[in-house]
């Protein structure tokens, strides 16, 4: 089975403070006696569910489109659950529990149950106090995953707007990585398909827009 871990965009969906919204135009309509239907759109880039890349901190980062298809694909992703209140930080001691399982995967998909408690009904909550990974847990991944290339989170972002020096030094830890290896970030994912299921293999495809330092994504993962 199939499922989608990607939120639909939206008008009004939340996003980083004074982020822009979608903006939609139909600029032809079948109903208006056009031959088609066609719209053009724009949003910004970290909207919604998004992957990014090492370039969205380091000025000499790499982009999401010089990637392998390959890197996209995850054979080994593990699901951590980590219940975390509003503000409330992803520690290096809430890895170290799940030491074993984190060390051996390719992607760590972090579910805290916060998408599923605030996105739909307290996006104020969702947007201003979400949770974080800690820069102490951003390092301890660094040292310690070798084979990871990307963590997701099931709140808005990994930095929060309640402490985002701490947040911006977790995607620097994160990206610069360790020996040329780096772990990407996959932010604002709904988690809540997986409850309950066995995640076997997920595929998370950018979208291939050249000269973006990050781009929305489309995550798909196998469950039983």
């Amino acid at each position: 089975m199939y499922v989608y871990l990607t939120n639909l965009i939206t008008e009004g969906m939340p996003s980083w403070p004074d982020a822009p919204g979608l903006i939609r135009k139909q600029t032809l309509s079948i109903e208006k006696g056009d031959v088609a239907n066609t719209w053009c759109f724009e949003f910004y880039n970290h909207t919604g569910t998004h992957m990014d890349s090492t370039h969205h901190y380091l000025a000499d980062g790499v982009d999401i489109t010089s990637l392998p298809a390959s890197y996209f694909v995850y054979e080994k992703p593990y699901v951590m659950d980590c219940p975390k209140q509003p503000c409330e930080k992803i520690t290096a001691e809430d890895l170290i529990a799940h030491a074993e399982e984190v060390k051996n995967c390719d992607l760590l998909l972090f579910r805290t149950d916060f998408h599923k408690k605030y996105r739909a009904t307290e996006p104020d909550t969702y947007i201003m106090r979400g949770p974080a990974i800690g820069s102490d847990a951003a390092r301890w991944l660094v040292e310690n995953c070798p084979n990871m290339r990307a963590v997701s989170c099931d709140f808005l972002s990994m930095a929060s707007v309640s402490d985002q020096e701490d947040g911006n030094e977790t995607h620097r830890i994160l990206f610069r990585g360790k020996d040329s290896h780096f772990i990407l970030g996959i932010e604002d994912v709904d988690m809540r398909p997986t409850y309950n299921k066995t995640v076997k293999k997920v595929f998370g495809l950018p979208w291939l827009i050249a000269g973006i330092d990050s781009t929305p994504v489309t995550i798909v993962a196998e469950v039983e």
